[in-house]
């Protein structure tokens, strides 16, 4: 239920991520969830483009090494991209005026990643395929549309976790929602 209402756009996620004590058990279920499936579709368009890693040919190194070493870094990144989220959503909700709450921040960011799922396929193909090499994958023509879906999807998220956990106006959540975009979209562009 709470998944589905992640896709709802709905605030029951972020509430039970704020006021359960039972909420951090899910926590790792989602974050390696997350990283699992992109781990796997970076060496599915590996395998599936042919791509060369450090000089080998990817039909030389067995799947399990292949696959395995693609989830373990996928995990990892899914990790490290939490706690990002979590010290930048912090330092916005401060910015607008919001208490802060990295704790609280730290848990609802958590429920936040699976809006992030739409994304994965255009994300893991970037990182998978050489500079332009990934339109010889299946399906590329939709990964740029789900992204953008992801995206926004996110950005509707961000908005109920500010709301949700800084208890601040509408217009505070929203700015606080435009400069977190303005300031990842800046860092990303360097």
């Amino acid at each position: 239920m709470l998944l589905a209402d992640l896709f709802l756009f709905r605030d029951t996620p972020y509430r039970y991520a704020r006021d359960n004590s039972r909420s951090p058990l899910l926590m790792p279920f989602l974050l390696i969830g997350i990283g699992i499936i992109y781990g796997f579709l970076v060496a599915l368009f590996q395998k599936m483009g042919g791509v060369e890693l450090h000089g080998l040919a990817v039909e030389q190194i067995s799947n399990k090494v292949l696959f395995g070493g693609n989830i373990i870094s996928g995990i990892f990144v899914a990790l490290v991209f939490h706690g990002g989220v979590t010290l930048i959503v912090w330092l916005m909700a401060k910015s607008v005026g919001g208490p802060g709450n990295l704790g609280i921040l730290y848990r609802t960011t958590a429920y936040l990643l699976p809006q992030a799922l739409p994304a994965l396929p255009f994300l893991a193909s970037r990182s998978a395929m050489p500079e332009g090499g990934f339109e010889v994958l299946a399906y590329s023509w939709l990964y740029t549309p789900l992204a953008a879906y992801a995206f926004i999807s996110m950005a509707v998220g961000l908005f109920h976790i500010f709301r949700v956990t800084q208890q601040i106006t509408t217009l505070r959540c929203a700015l606080a929602v435009f400069i977190t975009i303005f300031f990842c979209s800046s860092v990303l562009l360097l």
